[in-house]
């Protein structure tokens, strides 16, 4: 059987590690092996029986990590490697032209890149190399016509547009004792409306407005909890936001977790107030949980949400419409009711593994 290297530069689990989790753990015609960014990340892989190695993906070092990524590829005998997202594009084909490797680059894009709309280093980075991969995928049918938008050099011809997917089944087998564990552990009470945000505390999830623009309505959460379950460069400000505007009572922040799955079982309403995405796992994993959503329409999150019926759509950036919709979504119980069924019955039949792993599998025999 042949093998494709899925390169993950992170070292932990976000949307993108999720996604690749989920094509290894399917696919039936090729045996994945996983480079990571660290070892907890490749631990999880190991852990769910996919061969698993860890190394440093440095720019600072960068020669160092294509050299170590060159020995893996040569090692395990590698013809395709499935990069995801830019830096792990990047190394990818270096390694490849600097040792003349015999193998073909996938570069999956996971998101609207900010930088596109721009002219700067990382576009003219993006410009340049683009073209060089075998092979791109975009991550939503709105990834795709973001990037024919903002560039002159995207090639529809050497592209893929696969919306995220989901195995219902697998993200769902959650553990009722680990869940009693969570909600003790930090004393979620039962007896409120817990609204839940999973993911990176970074900009571009929009937590800092988001929390801003909460603090005009505090009253109006007196019946909820905000549970937010993630890390990230913006940790520390967040903290110190919540603290200053008298918001602690309110708030429970978790810090990074390793298994997110049993915190969306614990969940009314979740919300996604990001600037930018592609089409984020965490929202086909709530959905999957049968949650009610609520989501800034960015990205091609208006591919998975249809506003009224299967979430709550909020324009880019428009924090004060996304508070008072969220106040409704959690109040309006017949409305959760409705948005929880009609989410969970769009996912199932749309964004279904099966088929994502028989297109991903096409694609790779193209390429083979």
């Amino acid at each position: 059987m042949d093998k494709v290297l899925h390169v993950l530069p992170m070292n932990k689990m976000s949307g993108a590690e999720r996604m690749a989790l989920l094509i290894c753990k399917n696919m039936k015609q090729y045996e994945p092996v996983v480079v990571c960014g660290g070892e907890n990340l490749s631990n999880i892989f190991s852990e769910n029986e996919i061969k698993s190695y860890n190394m440093k993906f440095s720019t600072k070092n960068l020669l160092g990590s294509i050299s170590n990524l060159n020995k893996i590829i040569k090692n395990e005998n590698i013809k395709i490697v499935h990069a995801h997202d830019n830096t792990a594009s990047l190394i990818s084909y270096l390694a490849k032209k600097i040792f003349k490797l015999d193998v073909k680059i996938i570069s999956h894009i996971h998101n609207c890149y900010p930088f596109l709309k721009g002219n700067g280093f990382n576009k003219k980075i993006d410009k340049y190399l683009r073209n060089k991969y075998d092979f791109n995928i975009t991550c939503g049918k709105i990834v795709t016509d973001f990037y024919k938008e903002n560039t002159d050099y995207f090639n529809e011809n050497k592209n893929l547009t696969l919306s995220n997917a989901m195995d219902i089944d697998y993200i769902t087998n959650v553990d009722k004792r680990e869940i009693e564990e969570v909600i003790k552990k930090y004393r979620i009470p039962k007896d409120k409306n817990i609204l839940g945000f999973i993911g990176r505390l970074d900009e571009q999830k929009g937590i800092i407005p988001f929390i801003k623009e909460l603090a005009m309505y505090k009253d109006e959460f007196s019946d909820s909890v905000i549970l937010l379950v993630g890390n990230g460069s913006q940790e520390e400000e967040v903290k110190a936001l919540i603290k200053e505007l008298k918001l602690e009572e309110i708030f429970i922040l978790t810090g990074f977790q390793d298994n997110v799955n049993v915190f969306y079982p614990i969940i009314d309403v979740f919300f996604l107030p990001s600037l930018y995405e592609g089409l984020p796992m965490v929202l086909l994993e709530a959905m999957a949980f049968k949650k009610a959503v609520i989501s800034m329409n960015v990205g091609s999150i208006s591919e998975v949400i249809l506003n009224e019926e299967t979430g709550i759509l909020i324009d880019k950036g428009n924090y004060n419409m996304f508070i008072n919709e969220l106040i409704r979504l959690k109040n309006n119980h017949t409305l959760r009711d409705r948005i929880c069924l009609g989410g969970f019955d769009y996912i199932n039949k749309n964004y279904n593994i099966d088929s994502y792993e028989k297109n991903v599998t096409k694609l790779y025999k193209q390429l083979g």
